[in-house]
């Protein structure tokens, strides 16, 4: 560094400038008590030289006059000294103590000075008040010994001191500096030095600590400080080790989260993928790489009911379940074989084979879905049996791609929830082409809803009278589409697709506006409304935001809030229990109507059913169905009628078909019932023709 730079250093150190003035405060203190006895003995020595000087001259005249023998003679005598040699007054006393000669004016008495008449003392100094005059007293030598008393003038004795001082203190301000400097020097080449250089090497370090061991501090010094100079570069030289160890260990961490689900330790999607791909250039027992003799088939199981488990048992236990799910996988999983955790509810086996042995991977599929699907215990609580799906895909002698077998597993898995009962599908090409129509069918149903192609229908729904026949109790709102191309779509065809795509959303919101129009419009004409039923999913009834866009669409139409009624499947509501019974109180709180549907078919609770503000449940058809046909059919449609009756609770049979069927629901009272006995679904026009006018005409 040069000596401009030292000096900008040193300038700019905070350090060096407390140090500098610490020194320098501290020598001033030292000298200035140093000074203190020197300035009171400087003004001593002037007060005596003065004393001296006035008695020098005085004594001399005493001496000559021989004490008290002619006071006229001495008066002459010592008259030209005042004036003179700072005197301003003589007094001259017996050695009784009484007054010989006084010279000059208001000659000092014996007592200014505190001399009695015993005359004891050599000289005797006193100042007055001001500092300005002092009385010097002492005795003659002369015969008789008379006492002798002069004031003299001592005001040029402060200024001489002030001089006196200021001499000293300029050069006590001179040694101060010079020390002070000196010890700047010395601290600065022995000290200071050295702790800029290790500041200036830990605040490089500490903005860099990846590349701390670059701004170690070199020196030779073998003094404390340059063991403390070493100190700290070994130091930084751990801090550098360190930092790139743990660059190190999180990159691995990195590389490992990237390929591996942190809760499992299983490899991921991204590694299956790379394995999979892997095996297209691996060696094959019996196989060379892209040989139509080998096949590697990709297994995906999944937990169907993991949502359902989430919201029951809570994340922490689920998290178990899946971890425990993981360790049995790798136990029951061929040895050889590669497993992955895609995430959540998904699991994958890759066998690796010389041929597609379908029975093989059967087995392993069956292997599968018995020892993944019983006999967990989460915290305390059994689960006995869990839903499993099975989808598969094979190379089948093709180029082996990972994110193709995994797509066609994908595909698989997604059919066996619309086949009915299968727990394993392997992927074929007829699959692909009905993704393929689902996707069509998706991307059309978009279409129609902002091309307004879907449309209401209205189903009658008619109260039992107690002396026979009926009356119209209301009427249940069900959505249809008729596709320019295909026509008339089935409900059963685009409501799964619109549930899984989002869509149900302005489907459902077209509808609950669609109902609160018509009833509005049916009271203007007509004076009256029978009240409208629409149909919540799930994904409807689980928005918390339900009862205000309720409540919204029945003010905008302006219609009472008792003729809208909402439909729950029972599933839907038994989710989550206290969710669902906040949400019906709501409801109930708004005067919306609200009826369970499918009422028996879920795994509901009869202890839930009396905490929900529900008016209505409805019997699910598949019992109705039954009815005089299946004795079991008939207890349960008898039980749940019952039941209702004892909850004071309305109970509705829907798809109700023949005479036997209403013939048994009258005899036990049922309250409402719909179906094609009485009414099938129809237009709006259709519904008011056959129903309102008749009824407006009455």
């Amino acid at each position: 560094m040069t000596t401009a730079g030292t000096i900008r250093e040193g300038f700019a150190c905070r350090l060096c400038w407390r140090i500098t003035f610490a020194v320098f405060v501290l020598i001033l203190v030292v000298e200035s008590i140093l000074l203190v006895p020197s300035a009171i003995r400087f003004e001593r020595l002037e007060l005596d030289r003065l004393a001296e000087r006035a008695e020098g001259w005085i004594e001399p005249l005493l001496a000559l006059s021989g004490g008290d023998a002619d006071t006229n003679a001495l008066a002459r005598d010592l008259a030209p000294l005042i004036g003179r040699y700072e005197i301003e007054a003589i007094a001259i006393y017996r050695s009784d103590g009484s007054l010989a000669v006084a010279v000059g004016q208001a000659p000092p008495p014996l007592r200014a000075v505190g001399v009695d008449g015993s005359g004891r003392m050599a000289r005797v100094i006193t100042r007055n008040g001001e500092g300005s005059m002092i009385n010097v007293a002492w005795r003659s030598r002369s015969s008789g010994a008379p006492m002798a008393v002069a004031r003299v003038d001592s005001s040029h004795v402060r200024e001489d001191l002030v001089a006196y001082l200021l001499r000293i203190g300029g050069l006590v301000a001179l040694i101060v500096l010079v020390v002070t400097a000196g010890t700047m020097v010395v601290l600065d080449r022995w000290v200071l030095r050295a702790v800029l250089g290790l500041r200036k090497s830990a605040l490089n370090a500490a903005a860099d600590p990846d590349h701390a061991d670059q701004f170690a501090v070199a020196t030779r010094r073998q003094d404390e400080m340059g063991e403390l100079i070493v100190a700290h570069n070994s130091m930084l030289v751990r801090v550098a080790e360190s930092k790139r160890r743990d660059i190190e260990m999180a990159e691995e961490r990195a590389r490992y989260l990237a390929r591996h689900q942190p809760l499992t330790g299983l490899p991921n999607r991204e590694a299956l993928i790379e394995y999979v791909d892997f095996l297209e250039y691996a060696d094959s027992p019996g196989a060379r790489p892209g040989d139509s003799g080998r096949c590697v088939s990709l297994i995906l199981l999944n937990l169907v009911q993991f949502r359902a488990l989430n919201a029951s048992f809570g994340t922490t236990r689920c998290d178990e379940l899946l971890k425990q799910m993981a360790a049995r996988l790798r136990r029951v999983a061929p040895s050889r074989d590669f497993i992955a955790h895609l995430g959540a509810d998904r699991f994958t086996v890759v066998h690796d084979g010389t041929r597609c042995d379908v029975a093989g991977v059967t087995e392993i599929a069956q292997t599968l879905l018995r020892e993944l699907g019983a006999n967990y215990e989460l915290g305390g609580a059994d689960v006995a049996s869990l839903t499993l799906r099975i989808g598969i895909g094979q190379s089948a002698g093709r180029t082996i791609d990972g994110r193709t077998l995994l797509n066609e597993a994908e595909l698989a898995l997604a059919s066996t929830a619309e086949s009915d009962g299968a727990k394993y599908l392997f992927f074929s090409p007829d699959l692909a082409a009905q993704a393929r129509d689902r996707q069509r069918l998706a991307r059309d149903l978009e279409r129609a809803i902002q091309q307004g192609e879907l449309f209401p229908v209205l189903q009658p729904k008619w109260a039992l009278r107690a002396e026979g026949g009926v009356r119209l109790a209301g009427a249940e709102a069900l959505v249809r589409w008729r596709d320019p191309e295909r026509g008339l779509v089935r409900p059963d065809q685009f409501i799964p697709i619109a549930e899984s795509t989002g869509l149900i959303e302005p489907i459902g919101e077209f509808m609950l506006r669609s109902a609160c129009r018509t009833m509005r419009d049916w009271n203007d004409r007509f004076g009256w409304s029978p009240g409208i039923a629409i149909n919540l999913t799930a994904q409807q009834f689980a928005d918390v935001a339900l009862p205000l866009r309720l409540k919204g669409a029945l003010r905008e139409a302006g219609v009472p809030a008792g003729l809208l009624e909402v439909e729950i499947t029972e599933s839907a509501a038994m989710k989550d229990v206290v969710r669902s019974a906040a949400t019906l109180r709501s409801l109930h709180e708004i005067g919306v109507r609200v009826s369970i549907d499918d009422f028996g078919t879920g795994y509901s609770s009869l202890s839930y059913l009396r905490r929900f503000a529900v008016d209505a449940i409805k019997i699910d058809k598949s019992f109705v169905d039954d009815i005089g046909s299946d004795g079991n059919a008939d207890a349960i449609c008898d039980a749940i009628l019952r039941l209702g009756q004892s909850l004071g609770t309305k109970v509705i049979a829907e798809g109700v078909e023949t005479e036997i069927q209403m013939a048994f629901l009258r005899q036990r009272r049922c309250n409402e019932v719909q179906g094609y006995l009485l009414g099938k679904p129809v237009t709006l026009d259709e519904f008011e023709k056959t129903y309102l006018v008749t009824r407006a005409a009455v």
